[in-house]
C-alpha cells in the first residue's frame, strides 16, 4: 500500500507532539540523573518538554519545506546541461561547507570531535544540494515541463560530472584553505582534500542512482547512499575509535534521533488517519506554540531546571543558542532564558565583562561591586631544629592522579604501595585540592602560589606563559642557596616555549616528552616516560647529592590514553582498569626515586612533596574527561609532605596546589615571598595549632563557561557561573563521591554563607591588586577629577573616542634618552570587540616604529570602556642612540583588520585617518 504524503502543517504537528513526548522523558531521566526535588523534576520536564517541542516543529516545519521544494523540482526532467550545473553548485557548496567547517575546528584540541562535525557538516551539505539540485535546474530550465523519463540525462553523463568536478575541485579547494592547509601534517591535508573532493561528487554520485535500472527514486536513493555511509562509518568508528565513542554527546544523539523517527512516524499516521479541518488544526498549534514559548521562558529561569538540563539531550546547546536571539545589547549575554545579563541595554554589563573593582558598579552580574583587595597570607611559622637545615627538597607531581585511587585515600586497589608508605610516614592531607582541572593552569598555580585568576599571563601563544611579573618557586629558592632542576615529560613544558617554568632553573629538561605520541590532539598521547623519568631524577640526585637541591619532577603516564604495562599488576582491560595500571607503574618508578635517595643517604634530610595536577572523569556527573568541570573527581588529588624530623601526621585541612611553594620555602627557612598567594603548611605539619584553614578556591574559564568553587572540610560548593549559572553543594563528609546536590535543601545552610564568600572572591579576583591600583590611577568615572594636562588635542576617532588632551613634550630632544607622552581619552560610546588602538613614531626617510599597546599598561581593552570614563594612558618613547636627527610625528588611531576609524576635525589627522599628537624635534 502506497503511504499518503503528509503535509507541512502535519509535519509540524508530529514535530511538535514527538519533541514534547521526548522532552518529558528525557527531562525525568535528567531529573533523576541529577537527583532534584519533586517541584524540580516537574520544572525539569517543563523545561525539556517544551525545548524539544519547539525544536521538532521547527526541524520538521524546515524538512516538509525542503521535502516540497525537492519534490516540486523532481516532477519534470530539466535540461541535461541544467542538472549538471546546479550539480555542480550544489558540489561546489558542499565541498566549501567542509573545508569552512575543518578550518574552524583546527583550533579544536579533540580531534576525534572536530573531525565527526566535519563529517556532519558535510552530509548535511550533500544531502541538501543533492534535494535542492533538481529544483534549481527547473529554475534554470525555464517554464518547460516534460514527463519524467531517462533519456535526458543519461547515467553514465551524470556519473562524469564528479570527475569534472574533481579536474577544477583541487584548485578550488586549496585556493580556499590556503591560509590554513599548508601548515598542516601531509596526512591532514590531504584527508580535508579527500573529504572536499567526496563532497563535491556525493550530489552527483546519489542523483545518478536514481537513473539506474534499480529504479531506485528520491528519496530512495539517497536514503541507500545513507545508509551504507552511515554503516561504513559506525563500522569504522567502532574498529578503530571505540574508546573516543564516550566523547559523543549521545543524549543529544538520541534526543535528535527519538525526535525524527517520532515526527516521521506520526506524520505519516496522521496522513492517512482522518484529517480534522485545517483552520482548527492552524489554530491548534499556535495555541500550542504560545503555550511552549512561555513555558521555556518561565521554566528556563529556574536554576533547578537549568541544572538538571545539563544531563538532557539537546536542551542545553538549543538554550544557548536561543539566548543569542534575546540578546539585545549583543554582548554575548541575555537577560532571558537564564542568561544572567543584569542589564540588557548595556553592553558593558554581563557575566563575561571584568568588574572594575571600587566603581560602583557590578559589571559581571554576580550580585555585587568588586573590591581590591590585598591578599595576605598568614606569615611562615617557625621550623622545628629536627628538621635538617640543609634540607634537600623534591617535588613529584603525577599527571591526572585522582586521589580516591590511590590506598591512603580509601580505594580498595593496590594501586600504590609506594606512595601509601610515604603516606604513612609523612603530612597526610586528606583533602587535598587541585584549584584548576587541567594541567595548563593547576602547574602554573603550583609553580608562582597563585590561583590561575591572579597570575599574570602572556597569552601571545597557546596556552598562555607565565607573565615575566610573576616569582616563581624555583627563583625564589634558587636565591635560597638551591640547585634547582626541573624535569617534565610533557610539551607543555617545551624549553623553546617559555611558559615560565624554566625561569630560575639551573637544570632544565623536557626531551621525555618525545617519549609520548600525541592522538588526538594533546588530550591523549600513546607511550610511556616513568622509567626515564625516574632515571633522569636518580642521575641527578647521584650528580648534586653533595648540594642542597630543589628538584621538581613531573610524571605523565597516568594521563589519557591509558596503556596496560608488563610489570605490574593488570587490573583488567576496562579503561578505569587500564588507568589503575598506569597509577601502579607510575608508583613503581616512583617508589625507585625513593629507594635511590634512601641508598644515596639522602632520605634523612630531603623533603618530599608528592600531588597530583588534576584528576579524572569516568562518569561521574556524565563527564569522562577533565579540564572542564571542579567536581572532585576532577580536582581532589592527593596532597602527601613527608619532611625528614617531622612526625606522621593525618590532616583534614583542605590544602591547595598554592600552598607547595610557600611550604617548601618555609621549611627552606628562606625569607617569606610577598607575591606568593598560597599558605605556608608548616603549622598544620608540625601541629603548632594554626588557625582553621580558610576555604579552598578553585576555578577553570573555558569554551564550555566560567566556573568558581569553594571547598571546605566539609563542603564542597560549585558555581557554574556562566552559561548555566546555576549551584552544587556537596556534604564530603557524608558524600565524598558528591552524588547528592544538597544546593537549596534543608540542612545545608553553611552553602549559602559560602555562595557569598565565593561571590567576595571572585570580585576581588576579577582584577589582580596590581592591576587595580593602575586601574585607579588611570580611569576617572563622569565628574570626577582628572589629572591637568596642558596640551589640547581635541581629535575624535570616529564617534567612538576623544584623545583629548596630553603632556607637552620637550623642545628638542636627544638620542639615547625616553620622552613620557600622557594622554587624555575619553569614551564616547561603547567599542565592539575587535577595534584596537595603534600608536606610532613616524619620522624621516620613511624612519617607523611601532608603539602598539593595550592602554593602561595592558590592562583596559578598549572593549572595556565604559561612556563617559576617562582613561589616562602614557606613551614611553625612546630615541635610541645615532637616532637621525630631525621632526618625528606620534599618531595613534584605531583599527580593525585594514579599516581604520576615521578622524575629525581634519586638522587633527595626519590625512590617513590617524590622529598627530605630539611631534618630536630630535637634534
Amino acid at each position: 500500500m502506497r503511504l499518503a504524503r503528509p503535509g507541512i502543517l502535519a509535519l509540524a504537528w508530529a514535530g511538535f507532539l514527538a519533541g514534547a513526548a521526548t522532552g518529558l522523558v528525557d527531562g525525568a531521566r535528567a531529573a533523576l540523573l541529577v537527583g532534584v526535588d519533586l517541584r524540580a523534576a516537574l520544572l525539569s520536564c517543563l523545561l525539556a518538554g517544551s525545548v524539544d517541542a519547539l525544536l521538532g516543529l521547527v526541524a520538521a516545519t524546515a524538512l516538509g519545506a525542503l521535502w516540497r521544494v525537492a519534490a516540486w523540482g523532481r516532477r519534470t526532467v530539466p535540461a541535461s546541461w541544467a542538472m549538471s550545473v546546479a550539480l555542480a553548485v550544489g558540489g561546489a557548496g558542499a565541498a566549501a561547507a567542509t573545508v569552512a567547517t575543518f578550518s574552524s575546528t583546527l583550533a579544536r584540541r579533540n580531534r576525534f570531535l572536530a573531525g565527526g562535525v566535519t563529517a556532519l557538516v558535510m552530509l548535511g551539505a550533500v544531502a541538501l544540494a543533492t534535494a535542492l539540485a533538481p529544483a534549481l535546474a527547473r529554475l534554470l530550465s525555464g517554464r518547460r515541463r516534460r514527463p519524467l523519463d531517462l533519456a535526458p540525462i543519461e547515467p553514465a553523463a551524470l556519473l562524469l560530472i564528479p570527475f569534472v568536478l574533481m579536474v577544477g575541485g583541487a584548485m578550488v579547494v586549496m585556493a580556499a584553505a590556503r591560509g590554513r592547509l599548508p601548515s598542516l601534517a601531509p596526512a591532514t591535508r590531504q584527508l580535508v582534500i579527500q573529504m572536499a573532493f567526496v563532497a563535491a561528487s556525493l550530489p552527483a554520485l546519489v542523483t545518478a542512482t536514481e537513473r539506474l535500472p534499480l529504479r531506485l527514486r528520491f528519496p530512495g536513493a539517497a536514503l541507500v547512499a545513507a545508509l551504507a555511509y552511515g554503516g561504513a562509518t559506525v563500522g569504522l568508528l567502532v574498529a578503530r575509535w571505540s574508546d573516543n565513542l564516550r566523547f559523543l554527546p549521545w543524549a543529544d544523539v538520541l534526543c535528535g534521533v527519538t525526535i525524527f523517527v517520532g515526527a516521521v512516524g506520526l506524520a505519516w499516521w496522521r496522513a492517512v488517519s482522518p484529517a480534522k479541518p485545517r483552520r482548527l488544526r492552524r489554530a491548534g498549534l499556535a495555541v500550542a506554540l504560545v503555550i511552549a514559548v512561555g513555558a521555556t521562558l518561565a521554566a528556563s529561569e529556574a536554576e533547578p531546571a537549568r541544572k538538571a538540563m545539563t544531563r538532557a539531550g539537546l536542551v542545553a546547546p538549543v538554550l544557548a543558542r536561543a539566548r543569542l536571539a534575546f540578546d539585545f545589547d549583543h554582548d554575548g549575554y541575555a537577560r532571558l532564558l537564564g542568561g544572567g545579563d543584569c542589564d540588557d541595554g548595556d553592553a558593558s554589563i554581563h557575566p563575561g565583562v571584568i568588574d572594575f573593582p571600587d566603581d560602583g558598579v557590578d559589571e559581571d552580574c554576580d550580585g555585587r561591586d568588586a573590591t581590591a583587595s590585598v591578599f595576605a597570607p598568614r606569615p611562615f611559622a617557625a621550623v622545628p631544629d629536627a628538621v635538617p637545615r640543609d634540607l634537600n627538597l623534591l617535588l613529584i607531581t603525577v599527571d591526572t592522579l585522582r586521589a580516591d585511587h590511590l590506598g591512603s585515600y580509601g580505594y580498595a586497589r593496590p594501586t600504590s604501595p609506594n606512595l601509601d608508605e610515604l603516606a604513612r610516614d609523612g603530612g597526610f592531607f586528606v583533602n587535598g585540592f587541585a584549584h584548576a582541572p587541567s594541567t595548563r593552569y593547576s602547574m602554573p598555580a603550583i609553580a608562582t602560589a597563585r590561583w590561575p585568576s591572579a597570575i599574570t599571563w602572556d597569552e601571545s601563544i597557546w596556552w598562555p606563559r607565565i607573565g615575566p611579573s610573576m616569582r616563581t618557586m624555583a627563583e625564589s629558592l634558587k636565591a635560597a642557596g638551591y640547585v634547582t632542576g626541573a624535569f617534565y615529560s610533557f610539551d607543555y613544558f617545551s624549553p623553546g616555549d617559555h611558559r615560565g617554568f624554566e625561569r630560575g632553573v639551573d637544570f632544565y629538561r623536557a626531551d621525555r616528552a618525545s617519549l609520548h605520541r600525541a592522538v588526538n590532539g594533546p588530550m591523549e598521547s600513546r607511550g610511556s616516560s616513568s622509567r626515564e623519568m625516574a632515571d633522569d631524577a636518580i642521575a641527578f640526585f647521584e650528580a648534586h647529592r653533595a648540594e642542597k637541591f630543589f628538584l621538581w619532577v613531573h610524571f605523565y603516564d597516568p594521563h589519557l590514553s591509558y596503556e596496560p604495562h608488563a610489570e605490574v599488576p593488570s587490573f583488567g582491560s576496562g579503561r578505569m582498569d587500564l588507568y589503575d595500571g598506569e597509577i601502579r607503574f607510575t608508583d613503581l618508578h616512583i617508589g625507585r626515586v625513593v629507594a635511590r635517595l634512601r641508598e644515596l643517604g639522602l632520605w634523612d634530610r630531603t623533603a618530599v612533596v608528592v600531588t597530583g595536577d588534576h584528576g579524572e572523569g569516568f562518569g561521574e556527573h556524565g563527564v569522562t574527561e577533565h579540564g572542564f568541570h571542579l567536581y572532585a573527581a576532577q580536582t581532589k588529588v592527593p596532597l602527601i609532605v613527608r619532611v625528614p624530623g617531622l612526625p606522621a601526621r593525618r590532616i583534614a585541612a583542605p590544602a591547595g596546589h598554592v600552598d607547595i611553594a610557600p611550604t617548601l620555602l618555609n621549611l627552606a627557612r628562606a625569607p617569606q615571598e610577598p607575591r606568593f598567594l598560597g599558605r605556608s603548611l608548616v603549622p598544620e605539619l608540625t601541629g603548632q595549632g594554626a588557625a582553621p584553614a580558610p576555604p579552598l578556591f578553585q576555578e577553570v574559564t573555558s569554551e564550555r563557561g566560567k566556573k568558581r568553587a569553594l571547598v571546605s572540610e566539609a563542603w564542597h560548593l560549585i558555581w557554574n557561573w556562566t552559561p548555566e549559572n546555576t549551584t552544587e553543594c556537596f556534604n564530603l563528609r557524608g558524600d565524598p563521591g558528591e552524588r547528592t546536590d544538597l544546593w537549596g535543601r534543608s540542612g545545608a545552610e553553611p552553602c549559602v554563607q559560602m555562595k557569598r564568600e565565593l561571590q567576595g572572591m571572585v570580585s576581588a579576583l576579577s582584577v589582580p591588586p596590581e592591576v587595580a591600583a593602575r586601574l585607579r590611577q588611570s580611569v576617572f568615572g563622569p565628574g570626577a577629577a582628572v589629572p591637568a594636562l596642558a596640551q589640547p588635542i581635541g581629535a575624535r576617532l570616529g564617534d567612538r573616542v576623544a584623545i583629548v588632551a596630553s603632556n607637552p613634550v620637550p623642545a628638542t630632544s636627544r638620542p639615547g634618552t625616553v620622552v613620557e607622552l600622557q594622554l587624555l581619552f575619553e569614551s564616547l560610546k561603547p567599542v565592539a570587540e575587535g577595534w584596537r588602538f595603534f600608536f606610532h613614531v613616524i619620522g624621516p626617510q620613511g624612519m617607523f616604529r611601532n608603539l602598539d599597546h593595550v592602554p593602561v599598561d595592558g590592562a583596559l581593552p578598549i572593549e572595556a570602556w565604559r561612556k563617559g570614563q576617562r582613561i589616562l594612558d602614557k606613551l614611553e618613547i625612546a630615541l635610541p642612540p645615532g637616532m637621525p636627527p630631525g621632526d618625528y610625528q606620534v599618531i595613534a588611531g584605531l583599527y580593525r583588520g585594514a579599516e581604520r576609524l576615521p578622524v575629525v576635525p581634519a586638522s587633527a589627522s595626519d590625512g590617513n585617518s590617524a590622529a598627530r599628537l605630539a611631534t618630536l624635534h630630535v637634534r
